[in-house]
């Protein structure tokens, strides 16, 4: 599998969740703050506040070869994280354009 860095529209993005929903290497990673997470977010996502001090230091840990699905509220900082994602060496990550507002 080739590294991509991409991102999808809301429909692409529920047909991502419903094919990967149980594939062990697919994470769904929510980089909106514990506020707006607890508020509703995408059912077995990951939350990892863009915001807190600690914000790289826990992306780059995270395994590298995975397949992400990374979003915020509106789309503004996981765009900024995908591009962080790309400069740390992750493979695999789709970004969901417009947020989870765009669910």
């Amino acid at each position: 599998m080739q590294k991509f860095w991409k991102s999808i529209s809301a429909i692409e993005a529920k047909e991502l969740l419903k094919q990967k929903s149980h594939d062990g290497d697919f994470c769904v990673l929510d980089v909106r703050t514990e506020k707006e997470f607890l508020s509703g977010a995408i059912p077995g996502a990951l939350d990892l506040d863009f915001y807190a001090a600690d914000f790289s230091q826990k992306l780059d840990a995270l395994n590298k070869n995975k397949i992400y699905l990374i979003y915020c509220r509106t789309g503004s900082r996981s765009k900024a994280v995908l591009s962080m994602m790309k400069q740390l060496g992750f493979r695999y990550v789709y970004e969901l354009d417009g947020g989870y507002i765009s669910l």
